[in-house]
């Protein structure tokens, strides 16, 4: 059976000619397979898992391209009603690039909300560091009522804030920054310290803003990650790119499909033999959530009820 093409690889072809405009570099870069890589380099939770389980943890179904507002009062989804979500296009309201949850494996099962902006020029007349202190201060406050409160009589209140990471894609950079990644966090200065038991508060670190100044030639920089993003930006036909991307970089442009398909085959028998609804149900679920079949796909193979597949179904809303 044909290789098919991946959506990574299809977005590429789409989008190769005009991929450092808005639009083109947005759809590309919210693919899972860089996504993954972007945050691995970025987010220091992630820097010692491998890129297969991080992208595990990258939750798809809350990748959202152009579609949160970064305009105070219209962040949190929840006091944004549909009359005013109709009214804002064209009306120049600033809106997160890419916007997504990460949840960290194991039992604390930490979410960090992560933005990326793809930014034509790092050096825009203005500081591009206080433009990403003000949207990453915007994935904080428009948490409150969602991930936090600030009802006295919740004992934790602020306590449930979620770490953010605003990343900046900056392609067009002065020699003074070209070939970097930068981080820019809180960190506490001891202004007077009375007694030698000063104890510091922790978490210091909840927002986040990093740069990542490409070098603006394929094969310059020794860095993994601004080596592929040169490369994923670079004026380079599609072919030539999408080769260098998946040999080079491990991004995968390809799947072969006969091993997808014994792949589910296998999964679904193993499936087929519990005896418990509830622990077939659940490994149903879980294939679905790592990207290893679709509702659709195993409902092709016959072996299960609508009544099972619209439980998996209601389990993943």
């Amino acid at each position: 059976m044909p290789d098919i093409k991946t959506t990574l690889a299809r977005d590429i072809e789409a989008e190769n000619l005009d991929i450092r405009y808005d639009r083109s570099v947005k759809r590309v870069l919210a693919n899972v397979p860089l996504l993954s890589p972007i945050t691995k380099y970025t987010v220091k939770e992630l820097a010692n898992y491998p890129i297969p389980l991080i992208e595990k943890c990258i939750n798809e179904n809350s990748i959202q391209i152009s579609e949160v507002f970064v305009d105070p009062g219209l962040t949190n989804k929840k006091i944004i009603n549909d009359e005013l979500m109709d009214r804002v296009p064209g009306e120049g309201r600033v809106i997160f690039d890419i916007r997504f949850i990460i949840t960290l494996p194991g039992g604390s099962k930490t979410k960090i909300i992560i933005n990326i902006e793809a930014q034509q020029k790092s050096n825009p007349g203005y500081s591009l560091l206080n433009r990403g202190i003000f949207y990453a201060a915007r994935l904080i406050s428009a948490q409150l009522s969602v991930e936090f409160t600030n009802d006295g009589s919740d004992k934790e209140q602020y306590d449930k804030i979620k770490k953010v990471y605003s990343i900046w894609i900056c392609m067009d950079c002065p020699e003074d920054k070209k070939d970097s990644i930068i981080n820019y966090s809180f960190e506490p200065h001891i202004i007077y310290q009375g007694s030698d038991k000063l104890t510091l508060y922790p978490n210091c670190d909840l927002m986040n803003i990093t740069f990542i100044h490409l070098s603006g030639k394929p094969d310059q920089s020794h860095h993994q990650l601004i080596s592929m993003l040169d490369v994923l930006l670079a004026k380079m036909d599609t072919e030539t790119k999408k080769k260098k991307l998946q040999e080079e970089h491990n991004l995968p442009m390809t799947i072969k499909l006969e091993k997808e398909m014994n792949d589910m085959c296998n999964l679904s028998s193993g499936i087929r033999e519990e005896s418990r609804l509830e622990g077939k149900l659940e490994t149903i679920r879980n294939m679905i959530m790592y990207g290893l079949t679709t509702i659709d796909a195993i409902k092709a193979t016959g072996l299960y009820t609508e009544e099972e597949l619209s439980a998996v179904a209601a389990s993943l809303r």
